[in-house]
């Protein structure tokens, strides 16, 4: 490979990691190549809210020599991966001046593996939203169409990614944001099994084990290959996902056996699929059937409205001690000149609910995973849409209503597809498989039971091969 035949904004963090072991460029330039694709892009999307060059020259002078993405650069959520040091603002005005102690075990787990961290990328205060528009930070825009949503909670990871601003970012996924951001941004966006990725050390868990963290890529290998450097029990862990087999990556480069493929096109809640969406999911199940795998409908099987009351209850819960928290840690009232209104609403709802509502609800996302065990007795692999909608206007999910209540039935509207995932801790990803009429992405999600992601990592890089979409550059980019 010589220099001039080698792009850095297109290409995925295997190929940067194999052309900088090839003496392409250097791990230096590498990162350099990312803070001028920052310089570049950012300035059109917000998707990097922190330059980190002082840490990333301290990381450099550090990498260990026989790291398999040694000099590779990536970003940042600012919120769930503390890097001590480093400021940290949950994208909520109450925390300015937040300086992280100490290093979230994925940080030391990326270190590890050569990666170098130049940035934090914007999000919605306390990621509780999926679209990513703070009061604090602004609104990250959609490289494809700067006055659609990136999605969320990870929607600046999305737009630095898809922009070429680095090939792989950190995000997380509560009801939907790896997924969601992943459509909206034309990307590949894997949730793995709860337990599959360390959430601590100072975290048990998020939002009552809903969340699991990983990445936005381009590359199917490139997502499979960084699960296999994080995933390790962590000690003190509260959930352990299964051991896997065989190594993701090579998972993806296999391909799957023939597979029975359950077809899911109504989410159970009142918001139904877009007649472009329901389009982009009736041709990528042709495509997939093509592949040689049997497709079959299928339907939901848990009680969708009772998910749905569980997960306000949760999320309302973990909204009221992260306001409550960061208040009292900052010494700022909980009011809207702090805090977004629609959490401070979610909050207060959540501070007056009985320990046995909370029981409950986490009783029913239980039950939720029950379900799809009986589901995934039937079939190997769950396929609907991610979104019902194509990228929703900014705006449209906004946190500064005083509506609370609204913006969560909406919220979970929007999430209906994503959202059981989470409660039943299964791995889920986003394949970016179609393209609206005026050129927005369309991602297709597909489930696997608990412990599943060699077989959804196979399934996506047989799709990826035969449909690729890595080259697609949004009309944005660095």
């Amino acid at each position: 490979m010589r220099a001039s035949e080698f792009d850095y904004a297109t290409s995925d963090a295997i190929g940067l990691s194999e052309a900088i072991r090839a003496g392409v460029l250097s791990p230096d330039e590498a990162v350099g190549e990312a803070f001028a694709a920052i310089d570049r892009a950012n300035p059109r999307l917000n998707a990097v809210i922190l330059r980190m060059e002082d840490e990333a020259r301290e990381q450099l002078s550090r990498l260990p020599q026989d790291a398999p993405l040694r000099g590779v650069p990536t970003l940042l959520k600012d919120d769930c991966p503390s890097y001590a040091g480093a400021p940290m603002s949950f994208g909520c005005r109450a925390a300015g001046g937040n300086v992280s102690d100490s290093d979230h075990e994925i940080v030391t787990r990326y270190r590890a593996a050569g990666l170098v961290v130049v940035g934090k990328t914007n999000l919605p205060e306390f990621s509780c939203n999926v679209a990513t528009e703070s009061s604090l930070h602004g609104p990250a825009l959609n490289p494809w169409n700067t006055q659609r949503s990136i999605g969320g909670s990870s929607g600046g990871a999305a737009a630095a990614v898809a922009a070429g601003m680095v090939p792989t970012a950190y995000a997380n996924d509560g009801a939907g944001s790896i997924r969601i951001p992943a459509s909206c941004a034309g990307l590949f966006g894997f949730r793995p099994s709860r337990g599959r990725v360390p959430c601590g050390p100072v975290s048990s868990e998020n939002w009552g084990g809903l969340v699991s963290h990983h990445a936005l890529t381009r590359s199917v290998r490139d997502s499979a290959l960084l699960l296999d450097l994080t995933d390790a029990p962590e000690p003190g862990a509260l959930y352990a996902a299964p051991a896997k087999d065989v190594s993701y990556l090579a998972a993806a480069g296999s391909g799957p056996r023939r597979l029975r493929i359950g077809l899911v096109t109504q989410s159970g809640l009142q918001m139904q699929p877009e007649p472009e969406i329901a389009n982009a999911l009736d041709e990528a199940a042709e495509r997939v059937r093509g592949l040689g795998h049997t497709i079959v409908p299928i339907a939901f099987a848990h009680d969708a409205g009772a998910l749905k009351e569980a997960l306000t209850t949760l999320i309302a819960t973990y909204t009221a001690i992260e306001v409550d928290d960061v208040a009292a840690a900052f010494g700022k009232p909980a009011d809207e000149d702090n805090f977004e209104p629609a959490n401070l609403g979610l909050a207060a709802f959540g501070r007056e609910l009985a320990a046995t509502e909370v029981l409950r609800a986490r009783n029913t996302a239980n039950a939720t995973a029950r379900a799809f065990g009986r589901l995934f007795a039937g079939v190997d692999v769950i396929m609907s849409p991610v979104m019902p909608t194509l990228p929703l206007p900014l705006g449209a999910l906004d946190v500064r209503s005083a509506d609370w209540r609204g913006f969560v039935d909406r919220l979970m509207d929007v999430t209906a597809f994503t959202h059981p995932a989470n409660a039943a801790g299964i791995p889920a990803m986003s394949v970016p498989m179609a393209q609206s009429a005026d050129g927005l992405p369309i991602g297709i999600q597909f489930m696997g039971p608990l412990g599943g992601e060699g077989l959804l990592f196979a399934l996506a890089g047989e799709i990826e091969r035969s449909w690729p979409w890595a080259g697609r550059r949004p009309p944005i980019h660095a």
